[in-house]
């Protein structure tokens, strides 16, 4: 039944005008949620998925911008992914914001078309190596130090890129050719190394941030497991890795059950224009509902070794590509160093 129709019927057959998602998106069928069928009580009720496991303990760091990177780094260590508060002011937030509108050539409206399904809401395009005006982000004093703290001597920024109108639903692992990769590094096994992603939120002024969700310590599973016995919860991790083939089946089958658990174990992380989420890319992690437009700045890290020069070296192909790391290099970052002597050998 159309939720016209439905609430035709409820209100005794009086017409009633269409909603605003319905004259964006079209006429919806109404499904209802399993939450709705669950027992009343403490635990459970019409409007709740139940208890939060995580709820129970720290899942994430606190910082400001003046806090000193060894801290942000031992948040990190600790956590894997730690909010800075405050790293942009207001009108450093807008401009950033601005400029993500300008490289995305999505305008803040274009979000309906984007939720139709007939534009693309994630224009990527590793804005560091195309558009000089993003390098001060990417390479901003708080995120620089907190990065080469974490990472070492020889870090560098290799991917980068602006999200706009976009929402990754599905729990997911950036980078997963290194951090599902048997035998790397990187694996979320025993993780030796780690890539920092960084994101960058902004915002016009009065409007809000965002939000990230994640399953807490799904970057290390000997951390998963630990964090697991404290709270009594027995799902592996190979469990919310499923989320995006639930969400899938969920468009057939229409039965929210299998996602509603799911869901419920996700800690939503708020940030306000100007906070900096720095990151490991190996955490299960997605975006939040749509619900309005969106822009960030996402910039991503790591230490060159064997594993991440032949990714890295390839992106560098162009004069700006090649000034940006000589940027990077005179800023500490001796990755980028290593990445222009590969270059220039080549």
């Amino acid at each position: 039944m159309a939720l016209t129709s439905l609430i035709k019927k409820t209100l005794g057959g009086k017409p009633v005008a269409l909603t605003n998602a319905e004259e964006i998106a079209g006429r919806q069928d109404v499904v209802p949620s399993a939450r709705a069928s669950r027992r009343i009580g403490n635990c459970f009720d019409e409007l709740s998925r139940g208890i939060n496991p995580f709820g129970f303990i720290p899942t994430f760091g606190v910082a400001d911008a003046s806090t000193p990177p060894e801290e942000i780094a031992s948040l990190f260590d600790k956590f894997g992914l730690v909010k800075v508060r405050g790293v942009y002011s207001p009108k450093e937030s807008e401009a950033l914001h601005k400029l993500c509108v300008e490289f995305s050539k999505l305008k803040p409206l274009d979000f309906r078309e984007v939720f139709k399904g007939t534009s693309k809401g994630f224009t990527g395009g590793a804005p560091v190596l195309n558009d000089k005006r993003f390098w001060p982000y990417a390479a901003n004093k708080s995120v620089r130090e907190a990065v080469q703290k974490i990472l070492g001597p020889n870090a560098t920024e290799f991917g980068s890129s602006v999200a706009a109108h976009y929402s990754a639903r599905g729990l997911h692992r950036d980078y997963r050719q290194l951090c599902e990769k048997t035998g790397s590094a990187y694996h979320v096994s025993d993780p030796q190394k780690r890539i920092v992603r960084v994101l960058h939120y902004c915002a016009a002024e009065n409007m809000q941030g965002g939000m990230l969700g994640v399953i807490p310590f799904s970057h290390n599973e000997k951390k998963f497991a630990e964090q697991s016995k404290r709270i009594g919860l027995k799902q592996p991790i190979e469990w919310f890795d499923t989320h995006r083939s639930e969400l899938t089946k969920l468009r057939e089958t229409k039965n929210f059950a299998k996602v509603d658990e799911i869901d419920r174990h996700i800690v939503w992380v708020a940030t306000d224009p100007g906070d900096v989420l720095i990151t490991n890319s190996a955490m299960l992690h997605c975006g939040e509902h749509m619900l309005s437009p969106r822009y960030f700045f996402v910039s991503s890290y790591t230490e060159i070794n064997d594993e991440t020069l032949p990714m890295a070296a390839p992106q560098i192909k162009t004069e700006t590509a090649k000034a940006y790391h000589r940027y990077l290099a005179d800023l500490g970052f001796g990755g980028s160093k290593a990445l222009l002597t590969k270059v220039e050998k080549v």
